[in-house]
């Protein structure tokens, strides 16, 4: 995982907003790992 105080991986942001339920995580479940691609996609584009 990275160490930064910006970027969360979906797991840690689960972790720290206890008051996201279920029902509402499986909406948004699909959403954030995208930009979690994106994300590692836009960081590997940099490193080339």
């Amino acid at each position: 995982m990275m160490n930064t105080n910006y970027y969360k991986a979906w797991e840690e942001y689960m972790a720290l907003h206890p008051e996201i339920d279920e029902k509402e995580a499986q909406l948004m479940a699909p959403k954030m790992q995208s930009y979690e691609e994106m994300l590692f996609g836009f960081v590997m584009f940099l490193c080339a």
